[in-house]
């Protein structure tokens, strides 16, 4: 079974496309901001000889939160990835970066869950192929000769999407954003009912809805992020490990539904925290905005465009304090009755 599919191969058949800049961003930044939505950290990035010598500098400009390997092959076929592939994980997302088709991950992310036999390709309008989930098996399927700069898609499940594939040379009269907007969601009482202190998978309960709310978000092309106080670590109740492998399985059963976390934020702090090691006045723990002002920051998010959904007066606290309005889940009206108005 595919636990995650976190691996993307990228293909750079023209780095100078890749690399061209608009307002301040190159186009292979946004490929990468992009694919790192739905959980993609570690990047593969694929050149012929000869050009190469870029390679060194990416590492600090690109917004990987895990590993940038770059190797160069003498062609792009298959025989070739089949080099590395000893290297790459058994299920792998194979992409351009010099494509860039908004949103197209959304329909592969159910099957990242599931055992794939066959690839799948996300194609635009014209044909155009943006991006394909495989597996080494179906792979060593494929004729050696075959070319990768099509990413294989002859040889896929093709996908539909409504989205165009764009080229450098498109993307400044495209309606692609360079900033999205973001919406902020406190996790306990809003994702999931709220048992007090949750900290294993055993005593998390989704709220009814909460996916259908996901996705609504998501395909409205906001960034959707968490940001959520977890004093149960700073009481003793459970540990940071296991908040984070909490918060990994409950983003994974996100994915599988179809939307995504782009990213997340936790406070294991407080003010009068039994462990000593915990015990602290934050500026990450709510009502304080410090969680907020970090995803803004990294996400180059503008507060304006953005806005939260919590079920504490602490959650419209740290919104208020991050330049941004924020609304409350009641049991009246929850995270989808939300999303439905203010999404509609």
């Amino acid at each position: 079974m595919i636990s995650r599919v976190t691996q993307c191969v990228l293909l750079l058949p023209n780095i100078g496309e890749a690399l061209r800049s608009y307002a301040g961003q190159s186009f292979l930044f946004r490929v990468l901001r992009d694919y790192q939505r739905f959980g993609i950290t570690d990047v593969t990035l694929l050149t012929t000889a000869g050009t190469s010598d870029f390679l060194p500098c990416l590492h600090e400009k690109l917004p990987l939160q895990g590993t940038l390997t770059t190797y160069t092959l003498p062609t792009f076929t298959v025989e070739a990835l089949q080099q590395v592939a000893a290297l790459l994980p058994e299920t792998f997302f194979l992409a351009r970066g010099d494509r860039l088709c908004d949103g197209a991950v959304f329909p592969l992310l159910p099957l990242m869950t599931a055992h794939l036999e066959t690839p799948r390709s996300i194609v635009d309008p014209n044909g155009t192929p943006a991006l394909t989930l495989l597996s080494k098996q179906a792979l060593r399927a494929v004729p050696d000769s075959e070319s990768l700069t099509d990413l294989l898609h002859a040889y896929s499940e093709t996908i539909s999407v409504a989205s165009q594939v764009l080229s450098p040379d498109a993307l400044p009269f495209s309606a692609y954003p360079l900033h999205r907007p973001a919406v902020f969601l406190d996790r306990d009482g809003v994702l999931n009912y709220d048992h007090g202190y949750i900290g294993a998978r055993e005593r998390f309960e989704w709220i009814t809805g909460t996916f259908s709310a996901l996705r609504r978000i998501a395909r409205s092309g906001h960034h959707i992020f968490i940001v959520t106080n977890q004093s149960g670590v700073a009481r003793g109740y459970y540990r940071e490990d296991d908040v984070k492998s909490l918060m990994s399985w409950a983003i994974a059963s996100i994915r599988s539904e179809g939307a995504t976390i782009d990213d997340w934020r936790y406070c294991p702090f407080h003010p009068t925290a039994p462990v000593e090691h915990y015990r602290q006045d934050s500026e990450w723990r709510k009502p304080a905005p410090g969680m907020i002002q970090d995803l803004l920051m990294k996400w180059d998010v503008h507060p304006a465009d953005c806005f939260l959904i919590g079920d504490q007066e602490t959650d419209l606290q740290a919104a208020a304090a991050a330049g941004m309005p924020a609304y409350q889940v009641t049991s009246e009206k929850t995270l989808l009755d939300w999303t439905m108005e203010l999404l509609p």
